[in-house]
């Protein structure tokens, strides 16, 4: 699963936060939502992947998937997520990689790292050490 990781420097995402995103969905007249397409996002989704993803030759579409939100006593957090169709250099294909957008803080972020022995994005899951309940 991927999180993003909210440090003190970071504005805490507010309730209002999240009413403000839910307000900002639309949906269509067959009740589905209509995905988000701003210019604003877009552009820092394609400055993100032409930054990190050096093997990327170029992104063709950039499409909103979901929005998540989480909420608990200690923690709140809320991000989009994209899918986004790139051309990877030495390949036919065009190829998907999966963009969170945090709207609390503007940044996009990806867990996907490309793994040229499947020729295909992979989910780079960081496990976290469990402390031992008595230690």
């Amino acid at each position: 699963m991927f999180s993003f990781v909210v440090t003190a420097q970071d504005k805490r995402v507010t309730i209002g936060d999240f009413v403000t995103q839910h307000e900002g969905l639309k949906e269509n007249p067959d009740g589905e939502i209509v995905p988000i397409n701003d210019r604003e996002i877009n552009k820092k989704i394609r400055f993100f992947i032409e930054e990190k993803y050096i093997n990327v030759e170029f992104t063709r579409n950039i499409i909103w998937d979901s929005y998540e939100t989480f909420i608990s006593p200690y923690d709140r957090h809320h991000s989009h997520t994209f899918i986004v169709q790139v051309k990877v250099e030495n390949h036919k294909r065009l190829k998907y990689l999966e963009i969170k957008y945090d709207p609390n803080t503007l940044k996009v972020d990806s867990a996907f790292e490309w793994d040229e022995e499947v020729a295909e994005f992979e989910e780079v899951v960081v496990e976290e050490e469990v402390a031992a309940i008595n230690s």
